[in-house]
């Protein structure tokens, strides 16, 4: 049995994705395929390593470990070719704070800070509760995939503080190439405007699309860019909170440490540490398994619902375990589409949710066991038929 077909219970385990059901959903007779959140185990040399820590049993301040910071560059350079210094690594516990922390750094109060539309919902959530004001570049969609408006794009640049990328896109599954990246740094270099790169999907690009870091496209623009990245998503480990920024701007670097002072010590906690540096370590395997699994977990859904509801777009799934169906097409009120899903026993993400560009489209996480994945699917499959 391939390792990722285990259902592993997770009902009473003080699961978001499982035990919130009721609470979002309003009923527990529900197949949860709406947070970015596997129902896979990591590597098992993640779990030797939390082993390791347990049996010591003494749970006091830790400092960051030597090995650290090297399974992080070696990992970016084999995995993504990008070479990083030691010295430009930061670590923090989450990659949402770090988007807040360089918002809060590299602008000020009532500036325009920039994203593509859709997006990843906390972009613009944190960006208002910063009190800056969103600007939003609504990407095309045409033949099942996003790409750029570059004259909205550079128009909207003219008048912003800082451009925030979501690279690979999620909810839209496009994992950007070199020229698109180059063309967003040029254009923002143009306009003085800093870029944050939310990478934390790159290792989740699927067979044949290989992940590029924006710092790597466009090197000469390298101190303008500030590089988000973390373990959680690549290997099921949201909870530890661990992740990391990388920065080779020494003014960035110092504003960055200022703000820290202020909100919270820029370290990891000791679980955070250690699944980093074995998953890191010892993960490659792992990922090259978990990348063929979701394809293949594409591929059955994608056949499904070409044969049993062909009215409904599938979007070209580049990267991610984050499927992104358009459902515009059935013609019927987002509210009601959803009702008609919980009903049939599918919790999903509405396209709503990561802004109005994405509304009438739904995300659906295929990052679950065959045998739950197929429950799913015919579930979503009830719900768009009495949609339709």
């Amino acid at each position: 049995m391939n390792q990722f077909d285990e259902v592993i219970p997770r009902i009473g385990t003080n699961s978001e994705k499982w035990d919130d059901v009721k609470n979002l959903f309003g009923t527990e007779n529900i197949i949860p395929m709406w947070v970015a959140d596997m129902d896979f185990r990591p590597p098992t040399a993640v779990h030797d390593a939390f082993q390791k820590l347990l049996d010591h049993g003494i749970f006091g301040y830790s400092m960051t470990f030597a090995e650290l910071k090297p399974s992080i560059t070696n990992w970016l350079e084999q995995r993504h070719d990008y070479k990083v210094a030691e010295s430009s690594i930061f670590l923090n516990a989450a990659v949402v704070p770090s988007i807040s922390m360089t918002i809060r750094s590299l602008t000020e109060k009532g500036d325009s800070v920039l994203m593509h539309s859709p997006v990843y919902h906390p972009f613009f959530l944190v960006t208002a509760q910063t009190e800056r004001v969103v600007s939003l570049s609504p990407l095309i969609y045409e033949d099942n995939a996003y790409t750029i408006d570059w004259a909205d794009f550079e128009e909207k640049l003219k008048t912003v503080k800082l451009f925030i990328l979501c690279n690979p896109h999620n909810p839209g599954s496009r994992s950007w190439t070199r020229v698109e990246l180059a063309k967003m740094a040029e254009l923002c270099a143009k306009y003085n405007v800093p870029i944050v790169s939310d990478e934390i999907h790159s290792d989740l690009t699927m067979p044949g699309v290989k992940h590029v870091p924006l710092a790597v496209a466009a090197p000469e623009y390298e101190s303008q860019i500030v590089t988000l990245m973390a373990p959680t998503k690549t290997f099921n480990l949201a909870g530890i909170k661990a992740s990391f920024f990388i920065t080779t701007n020494p003014d960035f670097q110092e504003k960055f440490e200022y703000e820290a002072k202020y909100t919270s010590r820029p370290e990891l906690n000791t679980f955070g540490a250690v699944g980093m540096e074995a998953a890191y370590s010892h993960g490659a395997q792992w990922v090259d398994d978990l990348r063929d699994y979701i394809f293949e977990n594409y591929q059955y859904t994608k056949a499904e619902l070409e044969k049993h509801c062909p009215n409904v777009g599938i979007t070209k799934q580049e990267a991610t375990y984050l499927m992104w169906l358009d459902c515009r097409a059935l013609g019927i009120a987002e509210v009601d589409l959803y009702q008609n899903l919980i009903d049939a026993g599918v919790g999903v993400q509405m396209g709503s949710n990561f802004g109005e560009a994405g509304s009438g489209f739904v995300r659906l996480n295929i990052a679950c066991p065959k045998e739950t994945l197929q429950k799913g699917v015919a579930c979503l499959i009830e719900g768009l038929k009495k949609s339709s």
